[in-house]
């Protein structure tokens, strides 16, 4: 599968979390898993260009999924903050070279 294939699914999963969170009500944890998987899956077909970016997005990932585990509204909608800094530094990163 293309990696920009999988890059968009991943963004629309993003997306309902996101909404979820704005709305002051945990991620359904179907929602989560898929997340979890398909940002494994692009970690998978990554170059290697970008392995520090994806090793720093995995770690936060790991953290999303701890607070994922103990329902905390505030320490997971902490972590996603922390992958969508991550995403934009990764992107931002990208574009410059």
């Amino acid at each position: 599968m293309s990696i920009n294939l999988v890059k968009q699914r991943l963004s629309s999963i993003h997306k309902v979390i996101k909404l979820t969170l704005k709305d002051d009500r945990l991620p359904q944890t179907d929602d989560a898993a898929r997340f979890i998987a398909t940002s494994e899956e692009v970690k998978r077909l990554s170059r290697h260009t970008w392995q520090t970016a994806m090793d720093d997005y995995m770690e936060r990932l790991a953290q999303f999924q701890t607070a994922m585990k103990g329902k905390n509204l505030s320490t997971i909608k902490a972590a996603f903050q922390g992958l969508l800094n991550c995403k934009i530094s990764c992107h931002k990163a990208f574009r410059q070279k």
